[in-house]
């Protein structure tokens, strides 16, 4: 009676397959490695970080530590800071604000009858 099949017989079939799925494994470690190294990077370029190149650095040589990839995280999602003519049109709008307020300072010290002393 040859009924039950000896395990022998698909050792090597075994060893390959256990060789195949160590193989893919380390191709997904590697992948996911690589995935999370870059994705500080990305975030930054995505939101128009002025120092998403920076932060792209950051995140790449922060890895290995975990504390230098954490800091590209936080990095990436702060507000970027305006710069040239973003921020010149916020300075005349506050320049126009503080003018506007002055113009009602005046007014209000000439309805009541001078500076207050």
């Amino acid at each position: 009676m040859i009924i039950a099949l000896s395990l022998e017989s698909i050792g090597p079939i075994l060893n390959w397959m256990a060789l195949a799925l160590l193989f893919v494994f380390a191709l997904a470690a590697v992948a996911l490695l690589i995935y999370l190294a870059s994705l500080p990077g990305r975030i930054a370029f995505r939101r128009g970080h002025r120092q998403a190149e920076a932060v792209r650095v950051c995140g790449w040589l922060g890895l290995p530590t975990g504390i230098g990839w954490v800091v590209a995280m936080v990095w990436a999602f702060l507000k970027p800071a305006t710069r040239g003519a973003e921020q010149v049109a916020e300075n005349q709008a506050t320049v126009a604000q503080i003018a506007a307020l002055q113009a009602s300072v005046t007014e209000l010290e000439r309805v009541l009858g001078g500076p207050s002393s």
